[in-house]
């Protein structure tokens, strides 16, 4: 039964992920643009080095060689800094493989050295060992200081068209950080108010508890009749499914998985749908079953195995005031998925969502999610009320902001259809509110780049420093 489960949601989720990926695409090849991930950052006092990616508009089947002009000011290469790879005469070169689309240098600060602050490093795309072209951020800058940027403008680093990242947005440090949103499973709340544990709504996860409080007891019979119930269903989307994801909203007491009770017996084990890979077809992440109790060193112990599985894996997981969450894999136990709770304010994401149909609020996928960290809070402005040039401090009381993960959501972009193509919404913008109590004006400004879903843009400028 465990097999016939998997198979058949691996034919629905899959067919879910070809919709959404299979979009109209121009017959030919887009053209190769190279970027930079983030037009500037800053190294902190605290940071030693600092990493950032050249991205490809596309994949391709041979290395291309990037070369990176330097233009220094106030530093000296050796003596200030060093970069790996090695700069000669000024520049950089920086290969990226064949079948990869980015590729990382770095930026080390000489030990013992002291910075005013006012020393920066501009890095120029020089030029490209394949016939290709610079993309609209084809320079990056960096600060040898703590940044708390006034203007931004950037390309999210989704992936692509496959949507393989999750892209983390810090508006004040100018950076996006982008992740495998395939590369975890279960996340554990760090605050010590409650015990919370979240499914990776990036991957379509969903989760059943059923009533046995022992996994080796836990055998395939305990699936049947799961195959259509936990699972995303294109044809038929039903409310029969809700109760397995999280609500999309990020109210932690509306998770698949109930809180973590303090007495191990209340704690029942769950059938869990892994949901999906990242590819077209997108693979079946498989199922497992898990139970969660807390540990005698006030973080959590997580247990899990395969359906059939006579013996489990035993994790603890720590709690951890730097970030919200902290994150397993099934298949690397602890991994690191997010940057700490200070680090990030929005993520641009693939995600499970709600609709309502008519006959109440059901299960779907969808692409292009902007999701809001838990410290942050949002508004939306219409550029009939207020246009965007003008927007300003005096204007922020007036605002009704929401600290709803899902404030955002798909707002910023139109939904398309059958004859039209997504786009986005230019009649409205967005005031975000930081976790240090800087607010900015956010637009969105582009939902591909030359043609390439999963390359959306966005500008920021702050209007009031916290």
């Amino acid at each position: 039964m465990r097999y016939n489960i998997i198979n058949k949601a691996a034919f629905i989720i899959s067919a879910v992920v070809l919709l959404a990926a299979c979009r109209k695409r121009d017959a030919e090849l887009p053209n190769l643009l190279v970027n930079f991930e983030n037009s500037s950052q800053g190294i902190t006092p605290a940071e030693n080095t600092l990493e950032q990616k050249i991205l490809m508009s596309r994949m391709v089947n041979a290395d291309v060689t990037v070369t990176l002009k330097l233009t220094e000011q106030g530093v000296a290469y050796g003596t200030d800094y060093t970069t790996e790879p090695a700069a000669v005469a000024g520049k950089i070169t920086v290969s990226i493989p064949a079948g990869s689309s980015s590729a990382v240098f770095r930026v080390t600060k000489v030990n013992g050295v002291l910075f005013d602050g006012d020393e920066k490093l501009v890095f120029d795309i020089d030029s490209i060992g394949q016939p290709s072209g610079k993309g609209i951020q084809s320079s990056f800058l960096l600060n040898f200081h703590e940044l708390i940027a006034t203007s931004e403008t950037a390309i999210i680093n989704g992936g692509g068209v496959l949507y393989p990242n999750k892209a983390f947005i810090d508006l004040s440090a100018s950076r996006v950080t982008a992740v495998n949103r395939t590369s975890w499973d279960l996340g554990f709340y760090t605050g010590s108010d409650d015990f919370r544990v979240i499914l990776n709504s990036s991957s379509a996860m969903m989760a059943k508890q059923i009533n046995k409080n022992d996994l080796n007891a836990v055998t395939a019979a305990d699936t049947v009749g799961l195959t259509n119930e936990v699972a995303f269903s294109l044809f038929t989307p039903t409310t029969i499914s809700l109760p397995y994801i999280d609500y999309p909203n990020g109210d932690l007491t509306r998770t698949a998985i109930t809180q973590i009770s303090a007495t191990a017996a209340d704690n029942k084990v769950y059938i869990v749908n892994r949901g999906l890979g990242v590819g077209s077809p997108a693979p079946a992440r498989g199922w497992k079953k898990v139970r969660i109790i807390r540990n005698s060193s006030g973080g959590y112990t997580l247990q899990y195995a395969d359906i059939a599985a006579t013996s489990f894996t035993s994790v603890d997981i720590p709690k951890d005031d730097a970030y919200f969450f902290k994150y397993v894999s099934f298949d690397n136990g602890s991994v690191s998925a997010e940057p700490e709770k200070k680090k990030w304010d929005l993520a641009w994401t693939y995600f499970s969502n709600v609709t309502n149909f008519g006959a109440g609020e059901v299960p779907y996928l969808f692409q292009d999610i902007i999701l809001l960290n838990r410290n942050v809070r949002s508004a939306k402005v219409m550029t009939s009320a207020i246009p965007f040039v003008t927007f300003d401090s005096i204007h922020i009381a007036a605002q009704t902001f929401s600290s709803a993960q899902t404030a955002i959501a798909a707002d910023w972009r139109s939904g398309g259809g059958p004859t039209t193509s997504p786009a986005v919404r230019t009649d409205r913008y967005y005031i975000i509110k930081d976790g240090s109590n800087n607010y900015y004006k956010l637009r969105f400004t582009a939902l591909t780049q030359n043609g390439e879903r999963g390359y959306p843009a966005y500008e920021a400028i702050l209007i009031k420093k916290g």
